[in-house]
């Protein structure tokens, strides 16, 4: 199941199931977990921990050095899970010091050609990452999240599940669970909540319009952050499980604030 025109160095395990094409470089400690497939021309480079059932597409560069001038070289680390598809040219980076060290990939997810994904960056389950998006260091995407073609994300920015970010845009807050962060035709704001995306996923009549109400009391709001919290609060059942997670999101620390 290795091709033979595949470079392999170091301390690397290979699953007798796993799958090695032609012209895959493999070198440092790498762990490559059942069933996984790499097709030609892939590089894992450094510390790579990929578990079972993955794709990776042709000329994917996963475990690079991480393009940060403070790393001098640490043992850092990139962390996939399971049923991954990771296709063409996409780039991964290892982790720094700056966080845990780790860039991490959950399990489930679908990352389109040309993605790159930048150091410390932690992407949760089911996400999907369409082509040419720029997902710079320290970002953190959770669950369900869906990021749509040629999208510039700032370092440090969070996403919140179920959330949808429009083509093209440039998000340089954070984005609350259930939303759509709409950036196409100018500066990215909320655009209340992400109907279509939460009816697929199966959420019940009330639920999704819980989620439209909650979130239109931050769409636009130019009040303080605190009295949009103070005023959901008191709307809203806090024990809600929508409720919670989107007030939970807005309330834990943040780099740059919320998208608006």
């Amino acid at each position: 199941m290795i091709h033979p025109t595949a470079v392999i160095s170091g301390d690397v395990e290979i699953d007798p199931t796993a799958e090695i094409g032609p012209w895959c470089v493999l070198e440092g400690e790498i762990r490559i977990g059942p069933r996984t497939r790499l097709m030609n021309g892939v590089s894992l480079q450094g510390r790579v921990t990929i578990g079972a059932d993955n794709l990776f597409g042709a000329h994917a560069v996963i475990g690079g050095a991480p393009q940060d001038q403070n790393y001098h070289g640490e043992p850092t680390e990139v962390v996939i899970g399971d049923r991954n598809q990771v296709f063409e040219f996409v780039t991964i980076h290892r982790g720094t010091p700056r966080q845990h060290g780790c860039t991490v990939l959950g399990d489930d997810n679908f990352v389109m050609a040309y993605v790159h994904l930048a150091h410390d960056v932690e992407l949760g389950n089911h996400c999907r990452i369409t082509s040419y998006s720029g997902i710079a260091g320290l970002c953190t995407i959770d669950d369900h999240a869906v990021i749509a073609g040629m999208v510039g994300m700032q370092q440090y920015v969070r996403v919140g599940a179920y959330s949808f970010i429009s083509g093209m845009s440039a998000v340089a807050q954070d984005v609350l669970p259930y939303s759509i962060a709409y950036g196409t035709e100018g500066q990215t704001h909320l655009r209340g909540a992400n109907l279509i995306g939460l009816k697929r996923h199966g959420f019940s009549r009330e639920d999704i319009d819980i989620a439209r109400r909650l979130l239109a009391c931050f769409q636009g709001s130019e009040k303080p952050l605190a009295q949009v919290m103070a005023e959901a609060e008191a709307e809203f059942d806090t024990t809600h499980p929508i409720v919670a997670r989107v007030l939970d999101f807005a309330r834990a620390p943040s780099v740059h604030g919320i998208t608006r």
